[in-house]
């Protein structure tokens, strides 16, 4: 398959391709799962076997928070909105919050990097998005949804 044609099966930038085979790039989860699917493999062949080095310059990522803010990031970019990962975290932490709400009280962590500013405003905007335009499964989009207006509820009394 030529650069072009995968481009073209994946929706993967040529250019961004070139620099994951050139290990200039590292790609973020959902494209590795573009290209997966446009290769018609599974995202672990995309790997060697276990102790080789990985080509595409990057491991899986780890746990479902770090996997979360990286698909929120590239779907949020193939939309026109550009977000920092501070915002990509915390919004994937204000969505495990509506996911799974806890008992009580809470709060939702996140690390600011210098270089990436966080807006609460902008990243509730942000979460609007992501609950309008079907980033996340219909399942997903429910629960988050149910508990925002479980909150509007509690805020109006």
């Amino acid at each position: 398959m030529t650069l072009m044609e995968l481009e073209a099966a994946s929706g993967v930038g040529a250019s961004t391709i070139s620099k994951i085979e050139r290990g200039v790039s590292r790609p973020q989860a959902i494209t590795l799962h573009k290209l997966a699917d446009a290769l018609g493999v599974e995202v672990g062949e995309l790997y060697p076997k276990e102790g080789a080095e990985r080509p595409l310059g990057q491991t899986p990522p780890e746990t479902k928070a770090e996997r979360r803010h990286e698909y929120l990031r590239e779907e949020l970019r193939a939309r026109g909105v550009e977000v920092n990962n501070s915002e990509a975290i915390l919004l994937a932490g204000y969505l495990e919050v509506h996911e799974n709400p806890p008992k009580g009280i809470y709060s939702v962590g996140y690390v600011v990097k210098e270089d990436e500013p966080v807006d609460h405003g902008r990243v509730l905007m942000l979460l609007a998005v992501v609950l309008g335009f079907d980033v996340l499964t219909e399942e997903e989009t429910e629960a988050a949804i149910e508990t925002l207006r479980q909150q509007l509820a509690v805020a109006r009394s």
